[in-house]
């Protein structure tokens, strides 16, 4: 004779074979297509409402950077490296550092890189031999696509030299 002292267990709290395997499908198919949402927003980036503004960042005073010679810095934001340029005929140039073929670092080169000797300063990228003319962020040879985008720079009376926003290019490497 079966013995009543067991509480029969409800419907809702039996998990039978067929419901354990929907689950298991449903938690992996979940898993599955989580990839899928990242590769669909790197491929389809939500696009700005408005305009991108940028902040103005002291970079340096023109006492700090002898002619002829370079600063790294970052800007617009932290880890995003900058490049200014005191050009030998005194003027301040500054430029985003990632190159725009794949994103290397660019410098600015005081002495001649090889084959180059007869233009010794200009902006480098060593990873694939990308060259940018330091006046103009044109590209001068190698792979790059499109010219360094250049930043807007602001000298007050001190010769403080101030980053202000983008004044040509497409800023920042994967930026819109």
């Amino acid at each position: 004779m079966p013995s009543n002292d067991q509480p029969e267990k409800s419907s809702a709290a039996k998990l039978n074979r067929r419901d354990a395997l929907k689950a298991a499908v449903l938690f992996g198919a979940a898993i599955l297509f989580m990839p899928a949402e990242r590769l669909a927003h790197f491929l389809f980036p939500p696009r700005p409402t408005g305009p991108i503004t940028y902040p103005r960042q002291r970079i340096a005073n023109t006492k700090d950077v002898p002619q002829g010679d370079s600063l790294l810095f970052e800007y617009p934001y932290e880890d995003h490296p900058s490049l200014l340029i005191h050009l030998p005929d005194g003027g301040f140039v500054a430029y985003d550092a990632l190159c725009t073929h794949l994103g290397c670092q660019i410098h600015y080169n005081k002495d001649a890189v090889p084959g180059w000797e007869n233009n010794p300063k200009q902006a480098f990228c060593p990873c694939h031999g990308g060259v940018f003319d330091p006046n103009t962020g044109k590209v001068l040879g190698g792979p790059p696509p499109r010219p360094q985008p250049k930043l807007k720079l602001e000298i007050d009376d001190q010769g403080e030299i101030f980053a202000n926003g983008y004044e040509g290019g497409l800023p920042l490497f994967g930026e819109f």
